[in-house]
């Protein structure tokens, strides 16, 4: 059920507290992405079958909540593509701290 707004204040508040979320989940993913990386060697960071099962499963799963499918994959490639970043800056730091 959809709710009904009287302003758009009240719709931005609930914008700002699902970014808060978002924030939080993304902060969340990424310690996970760290603990990944502790069980990788540099050749692993870039799992294109991997990413092609995550995009896959998230259209399909857009499409039952009516959201655009392109619209999620471009949000999760662009993520994917961000973290695999952060994986081959940070690399060597987090393998040196396993030492």
């Amino acid at each position: 059920m959809k709710k009904k707004f009287k302003s758009i204040q009240e719709v931005r508040v609930q914008i700002d507290k699902i970014d808060e979320d978002i924030l939080n989940l993304i902060f969340k993913r990424q310690d996970l992405v760290i603990e990944a990386v502790k069980h990788k060697t540099k050749e692993q960071i870039i799992d294109e079958v991997r990413i092609e099962y995550i995009i896959s499963k998230l259209r399909k799963k857009s499409e039952l909540k009516s959201i655009s499918p392109e619209l999620i994959e471009k949000i999760w490639r662009l993520m994917i593509n961000n973290f695999i970043e952060f994986e081959k800056e940070n690399f060597d730091k987090i393998h040196k701290k396993l030492d």
